[in-house]
């Protein structure tokens, strides 16, 4: 009998040595969406009323080396404009910036590959004044020396990069896209590099992007300008049945649903920890009790 006692009472010291010595674990994400809608001008030039969306994924590739720190971005692209009614557009081009300064980013693009787009015009990859043009599924190698000339948006500012399918310019050109209709998806995809030590990771990296993207707020009319990350459509029809229109659009990211991470666990919420340190203070002391008892004589 003591000796099961004693078994019961040390499983119970366990589990107090649980509570007290245990994390909760930290919520990570490796990739996230970023809406766009231009429901009114705080996050588009024209408010005609498209949407879209973008889906940012990292994963660490396989290093080769110990100053190896390298990552795949693939890049979904959807035009959420609504099927069969107004308002409706062709997406027809994206640019994004990358975390740290513009002289010295944090990120390093090495290659572009717009898989099975339309995406094919590139800009923002070039150390001339020119686009880079870049057929389905064949990679673009950006130069590994020279500083790449920023992708012009007016009438925002410029970008790191900017594809889109057909033009001069992310920030003029065709009305004949050839992008994205409503309801239609792609996908396109980025190698890239840390430049930083400290973000070495894909759950980092991820946060990185994130928290640039999401560095901006759009309060009043105009605040669109200061995206991070944003779309172009042509051949817009506004819901009021306005044609002929185009319209860029600020993206605002949206934090995932988060699961446990495996990178820097949590600290035990005080009162939880509080409970844990005096239910084992009366542990020990029923141990002790219960020691005394099974050694005294019978």
């Amino acid at each position: 009998m003591a000796s099961a006692r004693r078994n019961q009472l040390l499983s119970l010291g366990c589990l107090a040595g649980l509570l007290v010595g245990g994390a909760t674990p930290a919520m990570a994400f490796t990739s996230f969406d970023v809406d766009f809608s231009a429901a009114d001008k705080k996050t588009s030039a024209e408010a005609t009323g498209v949407t879209g969306k973008m889906t940012f994924s990292f994963t660490k590739l396989e290093p080769t080396n110990a100053a190896d720190n390298r990552y795949t971005l693939d890049l979904d692209i959807k035009n959420t404009s609504p099927v069969g009614s107004n308002p409706s557009g062709t997406l027809t081009a994206f640019a994004f910036n990358v975390p740290g300064p513009t002289s010295s980013p944090d990120f390093k693009l090495l290659t572009y590959n717009p898989l099975n787009s339309n995406f094919g015009d590139v800009y923002g990859a070039s150390t001339t004044r020119r686009e880079r043009n870049v057929n389905n599924n064949q990679d673009l190698v950006f130069p590994a020396t020279g500083t790449l000339i920023r992708a012009a948006y007016a009438p925002f500012g410029s970008f790191t990069f900017c594809a889109r399918d057909t033009g001069n310019s992310c920030h003029g050109g065709s009305q004949n896209g050839t992008g994205l209709r409503d309801g239609e998806s792609t996908a396109v995809r980025f190698t890239l590099a840390s430049n930083k030590s400290t973000i070495n990771s894909a759950t980092l990296v991820a946060q990185s992007f994130f928290d640039l993207f999401n560095s901006r707020t759009f309060t009043k009319d105009g605040d669109f300008k200061n995206a991070q990350v944003a779309l172009r459509f042509q051949n817009v029809t506004t819901s009021s049945g306005a044609t002929g229109k185009s319209d860029k659009v600020a993206g605002v990211p949206k934090r995932p649903p988060q699961g446990p991470g495996d990178e820097v666990p949590g600290p035990l919420p005080v009162l939880g920890a509080a409970t844990a340190f005096a239910f084992s203070r009366r542990l020990r002391r029923r141990i002790t009790s219960a020691s005394l008892q099974s050694a005294s004589p019978a």
